[in-house]
């Protein structure tokens, strides 16, 4: 997604935004999907952009990059909140299907709508074509949405099919985040954190997939839970339950590193920390 002006926020940093464009029609209240902003747009902010945002939203913010994004189902909301740390969301759809094989004994030639399974989110849907009582072809028409795990295709809707197999192949959405705890999807999601929150958010609003903006990089205040080591330039992880704690340095990768501290750390404060995060563009 492209970079677009600061100004492009209009809601400001700290907004929990109702749709992709963070616009609803006036009148039903549905997204719309116009303006300068919309899910996955990024600005990277200047020294003196921050300090823009800062007088008009609140004096917590410093240059950085900061990117529009939308909150998984699944995530925690009181595992949300200014400062602490973010993770790979997950919502899942389907890249495309595989015909795996072909099948016996069809009934009827023809072009079928066939349906996945749910796998905790929305089924996909595809065409499968049979010629001679075997399918020939597949092609994804609705990749689904939110899945947990690879759905599958029963290929009941073909009558007398017998040992036909369609394959699926996910993709995930970079544009997606969750809290970061064991709860909000894959236990491997917590290996790398996605970024760091700047607002709280309800359970309804977590429930809605809202939008907010997360910062991915620069210098970001960290709520820091535990502090190991106090002195600027310790590690900062995250772990489960949107933890933080400071560490001396390692040599080897950390599990949950989210950066260096500019600041002395101390217990269930914030603290500034130079983020070195993967950027996933969306």
């Amino acid at each position: 997604m492209p970079q677009v002006p600061a100004q492009s926020f209009y809601l400001g940093p700290f907004a929990v935004y109702t749709s992709p464009s963070g616009m609803t029609d006036p009148i039903t209240g549905t997204p719309y999907l116009g303006g300068t902003l919309h899910e996955g747009d990024y600005c990277d902010l200047t020294y003196d952009e921050a300090a823009q945002w800062n007088v008009r939203f609140g004096a917590k913010l410093d240059t950085g990059r900061y990117r529009l994004v939308r909150l998984s189902a699944v995530a925690t909301a009181t595992n949300i909140a200014y400062g602490k740390p973010a993770a790979t969301g997950f919502a899942s759809y389907l890249r495309r299907v595989v015909l795996s094989a072909a099948g016996t004994s069809a009934t009827t030639d023809g072009s079928y709508t066939i349906t996945s399974t749910t796998s905790g989110g929305t089924a996909a849907t595809a065409i499968a074509t049979v010629t001679g009582g075997v399918i020939t072809a597949v092609q994804l028409v609705f990749p689904g949405a939110n899945f947990t795990s690879v759905p599958t295709w029963g290929l009941t809707e073909i009558a007398g099919l017998s040992g036909a197999s369609v394959l699926s192949q996910m993709a995930y959405s970079p544009n997606l985040v969750g809290s970061f705890d064991s709860t909000s999807g894959s236990a491997d999601q917590l290996v790398k954190p996605r970024g760091v929150f700047l607002t709280s958010i309800t359970a309804a609003q977590v429930t809605a997939n809202a939008w907010l903006v997360i910062q991915e990089e620069g210098y970001a205040d960290v709520l820091v839970t535990t502090a190991t080591a106090t002195v600027p330039g310790s590690v900062a992880t995250a772990a489960s339950g949107a933890t933080v704690t400071t560490t001396t340095s390692a040599t080897a990768p950390v599990a949950g590193f989210l950066g260096v501290t500019l600041d002395t750390a101390a217990a269930a404060t914030h603290v500034r920390v130079e983020l070195d995060l993967p950027v996933r563009q969306g």
